[in-house]
């Protein structure tokens, strides 16, 4: 070859070439010469000779600019993912366009040591969790990264998504390699990054400071329990060392104990669900289409449905329960000065809708029905006060209405408080619901639904001795049943029986399709998540609590009571008359009658 044929660097002093500090101009350009078939006279900076791959320990001077972009990389994973990540698509390899919940998911495993993220299937779970661990070698020193599936294809799947990510960052970001092999990739960083199938010795004598445990839930359960029980100590003992969990629900195993503990507050980890329905692409004409192709509800909720147990066995459908998950959210507690002088703590026991104005509470034309489940207070079963505004429908609410037979189809229950605790003894839940239904909302607008229980009767005495000095406890406020299905009279509270529980959650369930029943707060959507039908033929929580949801399932039966009529006829009287008239036009579109509307609510109640 000729020496035109040689590449020698700029400016460079051929006997000390091999030594060379190389900058992004000079990698330019020789990378240019190289197409034009040029054979450089120094040794090469790529690891291996492939020209996406930097050798390790390569003198490399950075331009201030590109000092400045490391910095904001290293701080900030989201503006690293969306400007420098690339990731294999259907149509090959592509810049990320991070959705929001994606963003969500690596600003948590940036910023918090132990996460745990239940995902639907196809929302890019793998391809976040790649992106971080990636980012995480690429800023951090001596640090080593284990990775981990329920197989040995995923693993390895990981691990080629995260070198993607490697090797199209920019030249003066990538790190330089030391060893590239198929599950152990080395830099001269210090950093490594390892995939291993699962076992129970999986982990065991590697120093790991980021685990990440893919597809956790699908791990058999005869090794699942032994490995986490061996790798943890060696993490939770550092102070930086940390644990990312990502996996599809597959029962009640390890990672739902973990995942529910989470969600409880009860353990270190950080949880983040995501759905099908926040993906931007899917919507319900997509939820219909895949529903047609998979064949039932139960094989779109094994594949999407993000739930622990059958679709089958549950109360609420995967179309239900998604709606209700869509609109949930945490609940968050109100510093009220109503209740600063009856020394009950309820900080951290009582949650207010975060859409919800609390100032509206006490207005006039606003209507609440309280349900109370109330139990013993001692560290058992919880006592609960759910309270649901009853107001009138959207008209997209009323449009959707089907079949509708009279005005009182046309209003509904939303929820927009919850009190609920196993601490407080009844005396003190007592003080607690007179607070909120005499002082915080506007006692002439409030019935209570009681479900009169073993404490039914000590409730309803405290409700009216706490606070004798200035009691304005109203028994009308209660609202009265059969005890009995035989019974002649009624009696305050509602008697909860095997013989009509069935029947409450059914109607509950046709309730929540109709928009009737509209909940809010995501621990109460979760316990509807597990609540179905269990060995013996009967409703109950799968696991867990159910004290949130038969709170709102027994909210069905002020449904077919005078009260709610009341309530209705008053409200017929102060909404929006546009949106009156609109009830009516639907009401009636399908017959020719017309006048006043209100007098058929009793009629159909009685």
């Amino acid at each position: 070859m000729s020496e035109s044929n040689i590449w020698i660097p700029k400016d460079a002093d051929e006997t000390i070439s091999n030594k060379i500090v190389w900058s992004t101009k000079a990698i330019n350009d020789l990378i240019i010469a190289l197409d034009k078939g040029y054979r450089p006279s120094v040794a090469m900076p790529f690891y291996e000779g492939k020209q996406h791959l930097k050798k390790g320990n390569v003198v490399f001077e950075y331009t201030d600019d590109e000092i400045v972009e490391i910095a904001k990389c290293a701080n900030d994973i989201v503006y690293f993912a969306e400007k420098y990540a690339v990731v294999m698509t259907d149509e090959g390899v592509r810049r990320v366009k991070l959705r929001e919940y994606q963003k969500k998911m690596l600003l948590n495993l940036q910023h918090e040591r132990f996460n745990i993220v239940l995902a639907s299937r196809q929302m890019g779970k793998t391809v976040t969790a790649s992106i971080f661990n990636a980012w995480f070698i690429c800023f951090n020193v001596d640090k080593n990264t284990l990775l981990l599936a329920n197989k040995g294809e995923s693993t390895k799947e990981i691990i080629d998504k995260a070198k993607v990510v490697l090797e199209h960052l920019p030249f003066f970001m990538k790190p330089g390699i030391l060893k590239y092999d198929v599950m152990n990739v080395r830099c001269d960083n210090g950093c490594r990054l390892v995939g291993q199938s699962t076992t129970a010795k999986a982990g065991i004598g590697f120093t790991i400071h980021n685990l990440y445990l893919d597809e956790f839930a699908h791990i058999h359960p005869n090794i699942v329990d032994v490995f986490y029980e061996n790798v943890y100590p060696t993490l939770s003992s550092s102070n930086i060392s940390r644990i990312n969990i990502t996996s599809t629900p597959n029962g009640f195993n390890k990672f739902y104990e973990i995942w529910a503990a989470a969600v409880d507050g009860k353990n270190a980890y950080t949880p983040l669900r995501i759905d099908w329905w926040q993906h931007p692409e899917r919507d319900d004409a997509w939820y219909q289409r895949e529903l047609g192709n998979l064949g039932s509800e139960e094989a779109f909720n094994r594949q999407y449905g993000n739930e622990f147990i059958s679709s089958s066995s549950l109360l609420l459908s995967p179309g239900s329960l998604g709606k209700l998950r869509k609109h949930s959210s945490k609940f968050k507690y109100e510093d009220l000065e109503e209740f600063e002088n009856i020394h009950v703590d309820v900080k951290g026991f009582l949650g207010f809708n975060p859409k919800f104005d609390i100032e509206t509470a006490k207005e006039e034309g606003k209507y609440w029905l309280f349900t109370v489940d109330i139990a013993e207070g001692s560290g058992g079963d919880y006592s609960v006060v759910n309270i649901f505004e009853v107001s009138a429908k959207s008209r997209k609410e009323i449009e959707d209405t089907p079949n509708p037979g009279a005005m009182y189809d046309f209003f509904k229950l939303d929820q927009v408080a919850v009190f609920k605790s196993n601490e407080h003894p009844i005396e003190d839940f007592a003080k607690v619901l007179y607070t909120l239904a005499v002082d915080v909302f506007n006692s002439e607008n409030v019935k209570m639904l009681i479900e009169f229980n073993t404490y039914g009767t000590i409730l309803l005495k405290y409700l009216q001795t706490v606070f004798p000095q200035r009691n304005d406890f109203d028994e009308d406020m209660i609202l009265r049943f059969k005890h009995r299905h035989d019974s002649k009279g009624v009696k305050p509270g509602l008697r909860l029986r095997a013989d009509n529980k069935a029947v409450f959650c059914q109607n509950f369930k046709k309730l929540i399709e109709e928009n009737r029943i509209n909940i809010n707060e995501v621990e109460t959507v979760n316990e509807a998540s597990l609540f179905g039908v269990n060995k013996n033929g009967n409703y109950s929580a799968q696991m867990g609590h159910d004290d949130l949801i038969m709170s709102s399932i027994i909210a069905t039966e002020f449904f077919g009571t005078t009260d709610y009529a009341d309530f209705v006829e008053e409200m017929l009287d102060i909404i929006d008359e546009d949106l009156h008239d609109y009830m009516e036009e639907v009401l009636y579109k399908d017959n020719d009658s017309s006048g006043d509307l209100q007098f058929d609510i009793y009629d159909l109640l009685t």
